[in-house]
This record gives structure tokens, C-alpha cells and sequence, in this order.
């Protein structure tokens, strides 16, 4: 049976925990003596190193420069974007052919004030005309014209 198998998650937390810490502190206690051994290497070691490093970088393929990436990838983002702009059709435009309805208002409107008396009083209006015996014919709208009498 194990020791840990009895522990709660918060124990076996802090155990762990304790444990890291431990091996950070062996870690960063042996650090001073790690440096030190590395500053007592000959001075033809450390040419050595430069040396390898310098080749390394040498013979590295040149990769290009940020701003040329930048620049590419710019330009590439404008052709995509003028392309899809180029792509996409103009609104419709409406054709004259459909019926506004704010024009047959205004027609509507045009000619009730026109007749004079408004569509729905004419009969009354001819009437009244009639009754007070007036000297003057009443003249008939033309949309009465084509009705018998």
C-alpha cells in the first residue's frame, strides 16, 4: 500500500510542491559553482566556440528581412481584397417599371383637389344642386359622363 494513496488532494498538492522546491534550491545552489567552472576555460576554448558559432551562422541559408515579408504580405492583402471588391455585383438598381406607391398618392390627391369636391360628396354636391333649383347646369365630372341618367 503506498503512502500517497491516504493522502488528500491538498496534501499530496503541498507534497509536491515541497518536493520542487527542494530540487530548485539543489538547482540554484550549485549554479555559483557552475559558472565558475565555466570562466576557467582557456581563452583559446572560448576562440573555439566563437569560431563554430560564426561558421553555424554562415553557413545558415539568409532568410529575408521582416519588412520584406511585411511588405509582400501586404500587398497580398490589398490584390485579395480588390479582388474580392471586383467580384462582388453593384446593388440592383430598381427598374421604373414597379409602381411607387407614393406617385399614385400624389395622382390620387391631384385629382380630388382638381374636382372640387371631394369623390365621395359628388352625388350629394349634384343633388344639393338640383334641390336649390340653380340656374347653372352642374357640370358632371367624366367619370359620370359614360353613366345613364
Amino acid at each position: 500500500m503506498k503512502l500517497t494513496d491516504h493522502l488528500s488532494n491538498q496534501e499530496l498538492s503541498d507534497m509536491i510542491l515541497e518536493s520542487d522546491q527542494q530540487d530548485l534550491r539543489q538547482t540554484l545552489g550549485a549554479l555559483p559553482e557552475w559558472v565558475r567552472a565555466c570562466t576557467e576555460h582557456p581563452d583559446a576554448f572560448w576562440e573555439r566556440q566563437r569560431t563554430e558559432i560564426r561558421t553555424r551562422v554562415a553557413s545558415m541559408p539568409e532568410r529575408p528581412s521582416a519588412r520584406i515579408v511585411s511588405g509582400w504580405a501586404g500587398a497580398f492583402a490589398l490584390v485579395l481584397l480588390a479582388i474580392l471588391l471586383l467580384q462582388t455585383s453593384p446593388a440592383p438598381r430598381p427598374s421604373r417599371s414597379q409602381i411607387d406607391p407614393d406617385q399614385e398618392l400624389l395622382v390620387a390627391v391631384e385629382q380630388t383637389v382638381q374636382s372640387g369636391v371631394p369623390q365621395a360628396l359628388e352625388p350629394a354636391a349634384m343633388l344639393a344642386d338640383e334641390i336649390s333649383g340653380g340656374d347653372q347646369p352642374v357640370p358632371i365630372p367624366s367619370r359620370f359622363q359614360g353613366e345613364p341618367k
